[in-house]
C-alpha cells in the first residue's frame, strides 16, 4: 500500500521540461512543464482547450495546480510525453528526439494523431525509413506509412521489401490499421516488379556471363553452365524477388556455384564473379522497377 502511495506521488520531468506556463501530467505521475503557445501553434486540441477558463494561480486544489501553474493529466505514459512534447519543441528540427524502436514510433504516432498534432505525425513518419527501422521490420514500416498516406515512405517500404518473396514477410499488428486493399496492391505491386525482370533478356548483349579463363579446366565462362541457363536463373530469381540483393544472396550464389562444376579454381573463384555480376546488373534491375507503380492513393 506505502509501495502505491509512493508511485502516485508526481515527480518533475526535469530539464528541459522544468519552464513553462502549464503543466502536463503523465498517466505514471511525471509532471513536464511546458508552454501553452507551443501546445496550441502544435494541436487544436489544446488550443480549444486553452480557450476555456482554467485554473487560478490562487486555486489551492492539489490536482488542478502546481507551484500556481494548471495542471493538465493525459492518458499518456511518460516515455511517450516526453517525445511527443520534444516534438512539439521549435528546436526539434536541429535536435531531433531519438525514436528507438517503431513501437515507440507508434505510440508517439497515435498521441500525435488523438491531439490532432498533424505536422508533428508528418515529421515523424519520414523518419521510419532510417536503415534501423527499414532492414529490421520492413513490413511495419510500410503499414505504418501507408496508414498515414505518406507517399514517399510508403513507396520506399515498399521497394525495400522486393527483397523478400511476397509470402515471406511475417504478420505485423500494424496491417490492421489499413485496408485489405492496400495489402493488396502491395502484392500486384511484387507481381508487376517480378514480371517486369524478363526486360533484361533484352540487355543481355551488354551483361555478358563473367569471364572465368580457368586455366584448369580451360573453359571460357561458368564451367557446365551455358550462358542461357544462368540468365534463366536470375530472371527465376529476381521474379521470385525482384532485387539485385536476390543475387548476392549467399544461398543463391552457392546454388549457382555447385551447378558452375567440378573445377576447384571454377569452385573458388566462381562466387567473387557472380558477385561482380551481380553488381552490373544492379542498375538495370532499378531502372525496370522505377517504371513500376505503386497503385495507391494518398490522401492526408
Amino acid at each position: 500500500m506505502d509501495d502505491d502511495l509512493h508511485q502516485r506521488v508526481p515527480v518533475d520531468a526535469g530539464a528541459p521540461f522544468d519552464r513553462g506556463d502549464v503543466i502536463i501530467r503523465s498517466a505514471d505521475s511525471v509532471d513536464f512543464y511546458f508552454h501553452k503557445l507551443l501546445l496550441s501553434l502544435a494541436s487544436p486540441v489544446f488550443s480549444n482547450m486553452f480557450s476555456l477558463p482554467q485554473p487560478g494561480p490562487l486555486d489551492n486544489a492539489a490536482d488542478r495546480t502546481k507551484h500556481g501553474l494548471p495542471i493538465i493529466p493525459l492518458a499518456e505514459k511518460s516515455i511517450v510525453l516526453r517525445k511527443l512534447l520534444s516534438f512539439c519543441s521549435p528546436v526539434y528540427e536541429t535536435d531531433v528526439p531519438v525514436l528507438e524502436d517503431l513501437d515507440i514510433v507508434m505510440s508517439v504516432l497515435d498521441a500525435a494523431d488523438k491531439y490532432d498534432m498533424k505536422r508533428v505525425g508528418r515529421f515523424i513518419v519520414k523518419m521510419i525509413t532510417a536503415p534501423r527501422f527499414l532492414e529490421k521490420e520492413p513490413m511495419r514500416v510500410f503499414a505504418i506509412a501507408c496508414r498515414y498516406r505518406s507517399e514517399v515512405e510508403t513507396l520506399m517500404a515498399a521497394r525495400y521489401m522486393l527483397r523478400f518473396a511476397v509470402w515471406e514477410p511475417a504478420y505485423v499488428t500494424e496491417l490492421d490499421f489499413i485496408s485489405g486493399s492496400d495489402y493488396q496492391r502491395l502484392v500486384k505491386y511484387h507481381a508487376s516488379c517480378g514480371q517486369a525482370m524478363t526486360q533484361l533478356t533484352r540487355l543481355w548483349s551488354n551483361h555478358p556471363l563473367p569471364l572465368l579463363d580457368c586455366k584448369f579446366c580451360r573453359k571460357k565462362g561458368v564451367s557446365r553452365m551455358s550462358l542461357k541457363e544462368y540468365q534463366d536463373s536470375v530472371i527465376e530469381a529476381l521474379r521470385i524477388r525482384p532485387s539485385v540483393e536476390s543475387l548476392l544472396n549467399p544461398e543463391w550464389i552457392e546454388s549457382m556455384v555447385k551447378r558452375a562444376g567440378s573445377c576447384i579454381s571454377c569452385r573458388e573463384r566462381a562466387p567473387g564473379k557472380f558477385v561482380e555480376y551481380a553488381k552490373e546488373l544492379a542498375f538495370p534491375v532499378t531502372a525496370i522497377i522505377l517504371e513500376i507503380h505503386l497503385d495507391i492513393d494518398f490522401w492526408y
